[in-house]
């Protein structure tokens, strides 16, 4: 027989191990109905996901619309959607293209670069993109522009990290003479850019819309939604009704910011770059010359004037009025040192003035011939650039010129950008007639066969204006030739 106490001791062991069991029962099945939970939100995420791939896919505004939808279709929408903020990031085909470009490693290399020049950059335009009231992330519209180059010139004369044309820098009253262009400084142009996206955003209510106007104009947008024939129309409905260029331009900035946001992911590491990430800025009211500042602070003149890209002639023209910002380096010596002070409070004689301005060579139709010797530095150091500049400007990558090369130098005190100042200031005069309407210029190369009245309905304007701005007094045109398309 058991004893008593043993008996005792078995229905203590029962009782303990009984609740034991029972709890770990009621955590198994807690793991499972949780485990379940997870895959019927996926499952479901993953169906709505497949149904919006559908009825973009199927809804007739795309090439691709009878392609299978993937699972690399899915996980795309998923990232997408991950970082999605303020402004739409929507799927589609042509986006899908160029994420694959823009992470692909052959667009490596330049990439880095964009995230290395972006430590400089993006802190900057976020703060002012927050002070103005507009979504951070469209920061990212400043590399599909200029590609982070502050130097950057188009055919057309848009100019500056941003690509703001003259008639605009006038409208958000940016310093345009012969001494400085703000629309190349980092800072007074993005506050440009702000307010102008801002504006268009309080007219079209949708940010796609707003960035869609930078681009191909307020007056295409508007006329693409009124042809739409929907009362909210978004980007994707007017799509079809825009330029080539503004249907890309959009996919660009969506794919951009996601190669930005899964930079590390992708194996985009920030490159280094030519620009010092510790700066300190100085308001001068004076005309004072950038290389006795950078003699001062033992710096080379390509450093300062990659820091201080608006100023044209290596001179800082600053006035008790309109006192001017200076970006300098921190060095790790005491930047306020004497030789700094005493630069600082030598205003540039007009002797001294003379000498800078013609430092640089005469150039011949812009091109620069290259001399025996010479190097990309010496020749930047020449002309007041930056190497990427030139090299940007020549489509070169490699270190390696020769004696006889001809290099392009976009000189804005040149002949040629002397022609293109004149020209783009006379046209900014009716521009800014029809400001509430204006756009860039842009340029249109005749396809066979291309007729005036389908150039005209593809661009937005009318045959006789496309007569009128290229000086056409028939409708005959061929293949390859240029013409010059103004929007409203």
């Amino acid at each position: 027989m058991i004893g008593k106490q043993t008996l005792i001791s078995i229905l203590g062991g029962v009782c303990y191990v009984l609740p034991l069991m029972a709890q770990e029962s009621a955590v198994e099945g807690m793991k499972e109905a949780t485990h379940t939970f997870f895959q019927k939100s996926i499952e479901k995420e993953k169906q709505e996901i497949y149904q919006y791939l559908d009825s973009i896919k199927s809804s007739g505004n795309n090439r691709q619309h009878d392609a299978e939808i993937t699972d690399e279709d899915i996980q795309l929408v998923r990232k997408l959607k991950a970082i999605e903020r303020e402004v739409p990031l929507d799927y589609s085909p042509r986006v899908k293209d160029l994420v694959a470009k823009y992470t692909s490693d052959n667009y490596n290399p330049y990439m880095c670069r964009m995230m290395g020049l972006g430590q400089y950059y993006f802190p900057l335009f976020d703060k002012i993109m927050d002070e103005v009231g507009v979504p951070r992330e469209l920061k990212y519209l400043s590399v599909v522009e200029s590609s982070l180059n502050p130097r950057d010139i188009s055919s057309a004369g848009a100019t500056g990290l941003w690509q703001l044309m003259y008639y605009e820098a006038k409208t958000y009253h940016l310093t345009v003479d012969s001494y400085t262009d703000q629309r190349m400084d980092p800072i007074a142009s993005s506050y440009a850019i702000a307010k102008i996206l801002k504006e268009a955003y309080d007219e079209y209510g949708d940010w796609l819309l707003a960035i869609a106007s930078y681009n191909g104009g307020k007056g295409a947008v508007s006329r693409a939604i009124q042809r739409s024939g929907k009362e909210n129309a978004t980007f994707w409905d007017i799509a079809p009704y825009l330029t080539q260029q503004t249907q890309n331009y959009i996919p660009k900035f969506i794919a951009m910011t996601y190669a930005m946001k899964y930079a590390d992911e992708n194996d985009i590491n920030a490159a280094d770059t030519e620009l010092s990430l510790r700066t300190q800025a100085l308001d001068i009211n004076k005309r004072i010359s950038l290389n006795q500042i950078a003699d001062a602070l033992h710096v080379s003149k390509a450093t300062l004037r990659a820091l201080n890209p608006s100023f044209k002639r290596n001179v800082l023209n600053g006035t008790e009025e309109s006192p001017l910002r200076l970006v300098l380096p921190v060095l790790d010596k005491k930047i306020a040192s004497e030789e700094l002070y005493a630069a600082l409070n030598t205003p540039i004689s007009s002797a001294t003035l003379s000498q800078t301005e013609n430092l640089s060579e005469p150039l011949q139709n812009g091109k620069y011939k290259v001399k025996v010797g010479e190097t990309f530095a010496s020749i930047a150091d020449k002309f007041e650039v930056t190497v990427q500049d030139i090299k940007s400007w020549n489509n070169l990558r490699g270190n390696q010129i020769v004696p006889g090369q001809n290099l392009l130098i976009k000189k804005e005190d040149d002949f040629v950008n002397a022609k293109l100042a004149r020209n783009t200031e006379r046209s900014s005069k009716k521009n800014q007639q029809h400001a509430a309407s204006a756009t860039r210029t842009a340029y249109y190369v005749v396809k066979k066969g291309d007729t005036l009245s389908d150039i005209a309905d593809k661009n937005g304007t009318s045959v006789g204006r496309l007569k009128s701005e290229n000086d056409l007094n028939g409708s005959r045109i061929k293949p390859g030739m240029k013409l010059k398309v103004s929007k409203k």
